[in-house]
């Protein structure tokens, strides 16, 4: 079993609101560790490339200089140009598509649709909290890759600690293993996937 989920599939409990409203506190996640290529057992380290993180994808990883796994959506990989402005993101000088903003004053909070890359996932944000903003645009660098939470102004992500090394990346998140979350029913969430 040890060796199943450091080589192959892994899941983890999501414990933060980072990633609503795609992922729920209470989610357990399963993370498909081959997509990217076979991990050597017991360590992070591939023995060969599969292929690499894709903008819009889902990915668990460890951030620069910290021992705690995170799971955010990839926005930038490597040569790419980051910009923001408000919920707006830029990559390479194009405005990701952004629609459908709704607002809901009870709850504090705005939700839309957001588009990378033809795949399209909701973001939300609080209407009351100031959303975290690159100081300019920034270039990501080789094996390297920009990530972002869907709840845009309640993630800690590349806009504070920079870059995703390549090497610090666990896998893609595909599916909902299970789910504790009060917003969903727990048999209709084992098994669904995730945009």
């Amino acid at each position: 079993m040890a060796v199943f989920r450091t080589a192959v599939a892994d899941w983890n409990p999501v414990p933060t609101s980072s990633m609503e409203p795609t992922i729920l506190p209470g989610d357990v996640v399963l993370v498909n560790k081959t997509l990217l290529g076979p991990v050597i057992p017991f360590t992070h380290s591939r023995l060969f490339s599969l292929g690499e993180p894709e903008r819009g994808d889902i990915i668990t990883f460890f951030p620069p200089g910290g021992d705690e796994q995170y799971v955010k959506r990839v926005i930038g990989v490597p040569g790419d140009r980051i910009s923001t402005d408000g919920l707006r993101v830029f990559v390479n000088e194009e405005l990701l598509q952004l629609e459908q903003i709704n607002a809901y004053p009870d709850s504090r909070q705005l939700s839309g649709k957001e588009t990378i890359d033809g795949k399209v996932h909701e973001i939300k944000a609080f209407l009351d909290r100031p959303v975290i903003q690159l100081p300019g645009t920034v270039t990501v660098p080789e094996n390297s890759y920009f990530v972002m939470g869907d709840f845009r102004n309640n993630s800690e992500d590349s806009r504070y600690w920079g870059f995703v090394p390549e090497e610090n990346v666990l896998g893609k998140v595909t599916h909902l293993l299970l789910s504790t979350a009060s917003e969903r029913s727990f048999l209709d969430s084992i098994g669904q996937s995730l945009q």
